[in-house]
């Protein structure tokens, strides 16, 4: 029972009530049985209680010791001499995992802690996971509010520092093809951010950049690719304390841009294999966001002596849109900020344009875009998002506040004459919201698809409104 063998059982309640050879089946089995509740081996992780249906206390004391915080996660399992179908729900009621009620049979006994002992371990499995993805998540948002580089690697090497008790953990950049390495960021050295290092004398950097995959050596002193150092640790008369490393290559845009660095020393706890892949996912995250960094320099270069301005309606253009929600999406994030994006669509623009001819339906735009510039406030941003559609970027501005700007956006729209329409027709409106703090927002582009994804909820809505938020 491989669950079973390293789990921790303790025998209480009424003697009487344990079958003959009940002991003995239970350290064959695997168990390591306590006697009392302040036993060296530490808290239980199962409970097995013998007891009487006629106890008058029995449901009072298993509630204590479901409820007692030395026996967090611990089963509770009652052997019951007898008693019926209500005693066994009574029990349960009381939070006990199991119940088995004469007659005993050791083999159900067994099956039932074997049981109880991987839906333990199923338990602990899923709660670990489920603590990693959360970590996941957290270091990922933290590596991409990260503006530079060089603060990308100094989050990774920190939190993943942190996560798992490493002795060493840092990142070091590297040029293709090169002998020589730099230090930008190191874990338990904070300071270090320049440090220049020979590549020759770290064989699993180098195999990691050769081979485009991560290598780990549970052994440096026994490793064959350690065989060369290993002479020059020998002539040196070094005394080398490592004992394991990984060595996790990143790549950007197709060029190695340098090696996420694992150590540990004699002593310590063995790389955790599970650990070193958390450490990769987060390594090759953050690439990501290197590479997203670089394309959005590039872009930023060629939007500098790009228009800002639509020809037709006066407002910002999808260049000045891109660039202002990006940097009111960093802003947000950096300071636990608020904002709202809005996505407004002129319904029947094409009609108009088919019916009346498109210089009306040209005046109806730079009609729209003159009242939505007027009607903004100092922080606000108004684009042309498409053909029919304005986008605004709302601060400070929550779901609720959106939803109020573009009831009263349209009792201004509602207001207005446009002559070429026709005595009292005006176009409508339909809208798309998202606002943030939003958790599928993990870059600025999540919220433009959120965005357009609600415009379309919105054309089916009673109200005309779509929102994500």
């Amino acid at each position: 029972m491989a669950e079973s063998k390293l789990s921790r059982l303790l025998l209480l309640g009424a003697p009487e009530a344990r079958p003959d050879g009940l002991e003995r089946m239970l350290v064959r089995a695997g168990f390591v049985v306590l006697d009392s509740e302040t036993a060296a081996d530490g808290a239980p992780h199962v409970i097995l209680v013998g007891a009487t249906p006629n106890d008058p206390a029995l449901i009072e004391r298993v509630r204590d010791l479901v409820k007692n915080p030395r026996h967090d996660g611990a089963s509770v399992v009652v052997l019951l001499t007898g008693g019926t179908a209500l005693h066994t729900a009574a029990l349960l009621a009381a939070g006990v995992a199991d119940v088995i009620r004469a007659p005993i049979d050791l083999t159900e006994v067994e099956a039932r802690l074997t049981a109880d002992a991987r839906r333990r371990a199923n338990l602990a499995e899923a709660r670990k996971a489920l603590r990693t993805r959360e970590t996941l998540f957290d270091i990922f948002q933290e590596v991409s509010s990260a503006l530079k580089p060089e603060d990308v690697f100094q989050t990774l090497v920190r939190r993943v520092g942190q996560a798992f008790g490493l002795t060493h953990c840092s990142f070091v950049l590297t040029g293709p093809g090169g002998s020589q390495g730099r230090v930008v960021a190191v874990f338990e050295d904070p300071k270090v951010r320049n440090l220049p290092v020979q590549l020759d004398r770290y064989p699993e950097i180098q195999e990691a950049l050769k081979t485009r995959a991560p290598v780990v050596v549970s052994d440096v002193h026994q490793h064959p690719l350690f065989a060369a150092i290993r002479r020059h640790w020998e002539e040196q008369r070094l005394d080398v304390n490592v004992q394991s490393s990984a060595a996790l290559p990143v790549f950007v845009n197709g060029q190695a841009a340098g090696v996420f660095f694992l150590r540990s020393h004699r002593g310590d706890p063995q790389l955790d294999p599970a650990e070193v892949e958390f450490a990769n996912t987060i390594a090759q995250a953050a690439a990501r966001v290197l590479e997203n960094e670089e394309r959005r320099s590039a872009v930023f270069r060629r939007q500098i002596s790009a228009g800002t301005t639509d020809a037709l309606t006066g407002c910002g253009s999808l260049d000045a849109l891109d660039r202002r929600l990006r940097d009111e999406f960093e802003r947000a994030r950096r300071y636990t900020l608020a904002f709202s994006l809005v996505l407004l669509d002129i319904d029947a623009l094409r009609t108009i344009n088919e019916r009346s001819g498109q210089p009306v339906g040209d005046e109806v735009l730079f009609d729209l875009g003159a009242m939505l510039q007027r009607e903004i406030r100092a922080p606000d941003f108004v684009a042309r998002y498409g053909g029919d559609e304005f986008a605004l970027i709302l601060p400070g501005t929550n779901l609720a506040g959106a939803r109020g700007f573009v009831d009263r956006i349209r009792r201004v729209v509602d207001a207005h004459t446009f002559p070429h329409l026709g005595p009292g027709k005006s176009p409508a409106l339909t809208a798309g919201l998202v606002s943030y703090p939003h958790p599928e927002a993990i870059e600025a582009k999540d919220l433009l698809r959120m965005l357009e994804e609600s415009l379309s909820t919105g054309k089916k809505a009673p109200d005309r409104i779509g929102s994500a938020g």
